[in-house]
């Protein structure tokens, strides 16, 4: 070969090999963990803050790709065909192109590629300083590639939709936890937060005929009995019926003065004045709200201003991190399977946590936010009774215990073997 054809091929590989730089950087900064690099550059890592300012002006950092990449390739073409010609003739034009092809392939897409994506944080560092510099050299001919993209885009009409959906987010911090890259309690505290501002007071509250209250006319004595019992630290106090609660009693500030004063000082001048909340107030606006006020407890009130339940700051919580147990609580099983398909349920529990142990998947989506005792009440036609029982779908549901003579505490679902279809 003589000089100039020397120079072409030389010319050649360069563009092939300026082709891969193109193809690695498009791979690495497309993948590349924003998180990971946000935290080195806030840490004072250099190139870091050059990787993260390509991230956030990564559609310039395309555009610029792009343009770089396909000057790339029109010049390995236009060279790869003028080296042929000079040295074999026209005549193998056509094989040329078949193996630049194959080269251009390999070498500038395929291996680049690859590699950035097996190490994009590592790559992107890497060609930050450099893909900065062409942003700024190829700034004039990209702005002309951007501008006419992007007034196609309001003709097409572009899409304000979020890059990451709230699924996503759910599909994404699953993945994670699967990896072992998040702790599976972190992981359900996560979504727990997320949705936090879903559930509304009606779905976590304490229901009217299990709130465990005193009239406002009962004597120290009985107060007293009640709190032995029940080992509550507030209780509501209601006239005549819970419809009516007109304060909610602290049982330690009761309990402090009734040692030093005894009877003397009346139940109506211990009680704080209640706090009455919608049923649909979502539960992070009912958490702020009694945070501020120094509120413990709130009456849920239904759509005509009746005693729904009541919601504690602890029943809040528990939305976020799981059961909160006292040391007197006394911890009860809210799910035993007992074998043979049988499974002993608790009436408060979640009718979609109680199927997903079973692994019974038949359910419908209105089950949502519905303990086992809602559910089992909806489907019985008459007032179920100890030994009570109903089908729903392949499961057979009997009440166990009962309490107050109509609220469902605990329930036995036994499982049928699911029977398969007859083939054809």
């Amino acid at each position: 070969m003589d000089s100039d054809s020397w120079l072409l091929f030389i010319s050649l590989i360069a563009l092939i090999l300026a082709s891969g730089y193109f193809a690695a950087a498009e791979m690495a900064f497309a993948s590349s963990n924003t998180i990971r690099i946000k935290s080195r550059a806030e840490g004072g890592d250099r190139r870091a803050k050059r990787t993260l300012y390509v991230l956030s002006h990564f559609d310039r950092a395309l555009s610029t790709l792009l343009v770089g990449n396909n000057v790339m390739h029109i010049g390995i073409a236009s060279i790869a065909t003028l080296l042929v010609t000079r040295l074999w003739g026209v005549g193998f034009v056509a094989y040329a192109t078949v193996v630049t092809t194959v080269v251009v392939f390999l070498l500038s897409e395929m291996i680049p590629k690859s590699f950035a994506a097996d190490k994009p944080e590592t790559v992107a560092l890497l060609l930050a300083n450099s893909l900065c510099f062409l942003m700024w050299l190829l700034r004039p001919v990209t702005a002309v590639f951007d501008g006419i993209g992007n007034l196609f885009s309001k003709v097409l009409g572009g899409s304000d939709a979020p890059s990451v959906t709230e699924e996503e987010l759910y599909d994404i911090i699953e993945t994670i936890a699967e990896e072992g890259a998040l702790e599976e309690s972190r992981s359900r505290l996560i979504c727990s937060a997320l949705e936090f501002d879903e559930i509304t007071a009606q779905e976590i509250l304490t229901a009217r005929v299990a709130i465990v209250g005193i009239e406002a006319d009962m004597s120290h004595g009985e107060v007293l009995e009640i709190i032995r019992k029940h080992k509550f630290s507030r209780l509501p106090v209601y006239v005549d019926t819970v419809d009516n609660i007109v304060g909610v009693l602290n049982v330690r500030r009761f309990l402090k003065n009734f040692l030093s004063r005894g009877e003397a000082t009346p139940l109506a001048e211990l009680m704080d004045k209640p706090h009455f909340v919608p049923r649909k107030r979502p539960i992070d606006e009912l958490l702020s709200e009694m945070s501020a006020k120094r509120l413990h407890m709130a009456v849920v009130t239904d759509d005509y201003g009746g005693t729904m339940g009541i919601v504690t700051v602890e029943d809040i919580l528990e939305e976020l991190v799981g059961e909160i147990w006292d040391e007197d609580d006394e911890v009860r099983e809210d799910f035993k399977a007992l074998g043979g398909n049988r499974f002993e349920v608790s009436g408060d529990l979640d009718i979609l946590d109680a199927f997903e142990l079973m692994a019974y998947d038949d359910c419908p989506d209105e089950l949502d936010h519905k303990t086992v005792a809602a559910w089992a009440q909806e489907n019985f036609n008459i007032i179920p009774q100890k030994g009570s029982s109903f089908t729903f779908g392949r499961l057979t549901a009997t009440v166990l215990q009962i309490s107050n003579h109509t609220r469902i505490t605990k329930m036995l679902l036994k499982l049928e073997d699911e029977v398969p279809e007859p083939s054809a």
